[in-house]
C-alpha cells in the first residue's frame, strides 16, 4: 500500500477538485499516524498482559480487568475503522476495504465507537449498582448487563448491515473513500448521544458517594475525555463536509480519539498497575487499611470477587471485623488460607489487627 504521491494519487486529486471537494493526498504524514498509534496500543497490549497476570491483585480486581481487556478490543476495532474510512490509506486495492458496510458498520460504529461507549456505561452502572442501590454486581447481573449490551450491539449491526446501502454507506470509486448517508451518522450519533446522556444521569447521582480510591474522579474525568471524543465525531461527522478528505481534519480526529481513549485507560489503571509492580506488599496495606478505615469493605466486597488464592496475615493484635472475616472464610470450601503471624509463628486470630493479604501463585 502505497503512501508517494503517485499519478494515480494525483488523478484521485483532480478528480476530487472537479466534483468540488479539496481532498489532502494520503501520504507519509497518515503512515506516521498509523505508527504513532500503533505503538501505543502495543505498550497498552504490553501493559493488559501483566494486569491480566496479576488480576487476582485485589486493587487490580476491582478495577475489573477483564472488562478492561474488553474495552482494548474495541478500541482496536475503532482504530482499524477510522484507518479504513477515515481517509488514511487507499481502498481501492482490496475488495474487504472496499465492503464500507464491514468496515463502517461493524469496526468503526459497532465493535468501536457503540461497543467503547456501551462498556464505559456498563462500568458506571457497576458502580451505581453497587454504591447507590447497595445490591451486589456479580452473577447473573453480570451476565444479564453484559449479555443485553452485546446484543443491543449486535441487533444493530444486523439492521444496518440489512438496509441498503444507499440509506447507509458505500464505497464511492472515483475519489477512493466511503460514502456515509447522513441519515444514518444522524442514527449512530442519536444512538451514543443517548448512552451519554443515561451515563452523565448515573454520574451524577454518584457525586456525593464516599468512594475509597478516586473512583468519582475516575469517572468524571474519563466522562468528559471521551465526551469530547464524541463531540470532536459529531462535529466531523456532521458539520464538516467529507472531512477524511482533510489531511488536518482525519488526523486530528483520529489522535483524539485513541489518544483521550488511552489516558482515560490510564487514569482507571495507572495507579493500581505502577503499585502492582513497584510497592505490591506496601500498596495492599495501604488499601485495605483505607478500607476498613472508611467501613466500606462490603461495598468494595460487592464490586469484586475476593476467591483468589489468599493468605491472612496477621501485622499486629488485632482480629478482623465481622465483614472482613466474612469475606475471607467464604473462600474456604474452595480455597486453602494459611492464618500465621508476622514473626512465622501459628497463632489464633487475636484481637484488634489491620491485615496484609497477599496473592498465592496458581498451582
Amino acid at each position: 500500500m502505497s503512501f508517494a504521491f503517485t499519478p494515480e494519487e494525483q488523478s484521485r486529486v483532480e478528480v476530487a477538485n472537479f466534483l468540488g471537494i479539496h481532498l489532502d493526498p494520503i501520504g507519509y504524514v497518515d503512515l506516521s499516524t498509523i505508527i504513532v498509534i500503533s505503538t501505543m496500543y502495543f505498550v497498552e497490549f504490553i501493559a493488559l498482559c501483566y494486569q491480566f497476570s496479576n488480576r487476582h491483585y485485589p486493587p487490580l480486581r476491582v478495577k475489573n480487568v477483564p472488562l478492561m481487556c474488553s474495552l482494548y478490543v474495541g478500541g482496536i476495532a475503532w482504530f482499524l475503522g477510522d484507518i479504513f474510512t477515515g481517509g488514511l490509506v487507499h481502498l481501492g486495492q482490496s475488495r474487504l476495504l472496499r465492503n464500507c458496510k464491514f468496515t463502517l458498520i461493524w469496526f468503526r460504529a459497532c465493535i468501536g465507537a457503540y461497543y467503547v461507549t456501551s462498556l464505559f456505561a456498563l462500568r458506571c452502572f457497576s458502580l451505581y449498582y453497587v454504591f447507590c442501590k447497595g445490591k451486589a454486581f456479580r452473577g447473573r447481573v453480570v451476565y444479564l448487563s453484559f449479555g443485553l449490551t452485546v446484543f443491543s450491539i449486535f441487533l444493530f449491526g444486523v439492521i444496518s448491515t440489512l438496509v441498503p446501502t444507499e440509506l447507509t454507506t458505500h464505497y464511492e470509486e472515483l475519489i477512493d473513500m466511503c460514502y456515509v448517508h447522513p441519515n444514518y451518522i444522524t442514527a449512530v450519533v442519536i444512538v451514543i448521544w443517548s448512552i451519554w446522556i443515561a451515563t452523565a444521569v448515573m454520574s451524577w447521582k454518584m457525586r456525593r458517594i464516599p468512594f475509597c480510591f478516586n473512583e468519582r474522579i475516575e469517572i468524571m474525568a474519563t466522562f468528559f475525555l471521551l465526551l469530547i471524543v464524541s463531540t470532536l465525531n459529531t462535529v466531523c461527522l456532521l458539520v464538516v463536509a467529507a472531512y477524511p478528505a482533510s489531511l488536518a481534519w482525519r488526523t486530528g480526529l483520529i489522535y483524539t480519539n485513541h489518544v483521550v481513549a488511552s489516558i482515560g485507560y490510564w487514569i482507571v489503571m495507572g495507579e493500581a498497575t505502577y503499585n502492582c509492580m513497584f510497592h505490591r506488599a506496601e500498596y495492599l496495606q495501604h488499601w485495605i487499611n483505607t478500607l476498613k478505615e472508611d467501613e466500606m469493605e462490603r461495598q468494595y466486597e460487592f464490586s469484586t470477587d475476593f476467591d483468589a488464592d489468599i493468605t491472612l496475615t496477621l501485622v499486629g493484635n488485632s482480629e478482623p471485623t465481622a465483614t472482613t472475616r466474612s469475606m475471607l472464610t467464604n473462600t474456604l470450601e474452595s480455597r486453602s488460607m494459611d492464618v500465621t503471624k508476622v514473626d512465622g509463628s501459628s497463632s489464633p486470630q487475636t484481637q484488634n489487627s489491620a491485615y496484609l493479604v497477599k496473592e498465592l501463585e496458581h498451582q
